[in-house]
């Protein structure tokens, strides 16, 4: 099981309280709200091409996902998709805000980091224009810059409990 607690506070009190003091601490469902769901995720090469006879080299990154309810497929960004040199397995139309495209498949594999959550291999994803940029993911993965969209065909495995006041899901496969 997975639990994903999305909040971003800063708290420092100068003069720090007395020992003992209990503090009551509440939390906001705005970065939930304003975010949406977001998890580290690693996205490599599928394994199907590191093996025999492709023999593929292994690239790998730790990325932003965003949970996209509205998509039916995952999404990788494609300017990510060719920065870790994927192959393209075919392509397909997808439906966006800027109407409909069409754009290469991949394959790849994708682990959720800090998780128990069973990783995906050979995952058949298709590709859209994010804005992922390599330089605003240098330190750590940010909401802001996604480079996957989790879609409906990962969800529907998942057993998701998403609790908005609180901003806090748990998700078990």
């Amino acid at each position: 099981m997975a639990i994903f607690h999305q909040h971003a506070f800063d708290f420092a009190m100068n003069p720090p309280p007395p020992q003992g003091t209990e503090l009551a601490v509440h939390f906001s469902p705005i970065p939930l709200q304003e975010f949406g769901l977001n998890l580290p995720v690693e996205i490599s090469t599928a394994t199907v091409f590191r093996n025999p006879p492709l023999s593929a080299p292994l690239f790998s990154i730790a990325v932003t996902a965003h949970f996209d309810t509205g998509a039916s497929s995952t999404a990788i960004d494609i300017d990510l998709a060719k920065h870790l040199n994927l192959h393209a397995t075919g392509q397909s139309e997808i439906f966006t805000a800027a109407g409909k495209q069409t754009m290469p498949n991949f394959a790849i594999d994708i682990g959720f980091l800090n998780t128990k959550l069973s990783p995906f291999y050979n995952l058949r994803v298709s590709s859209c224009k994010l804005g992922f940029t390599l330089e605003d993911n240098v330190n750590l993965p940010r909401p802001q810059n996604m480079g996957i969209l989790i879609g409906r065909d990962i969800m529907s495995k998942w057993n998701i409990i998403w609790n908005g006041t609180t901003s806090t899901v748990f998700i078990s496969d």
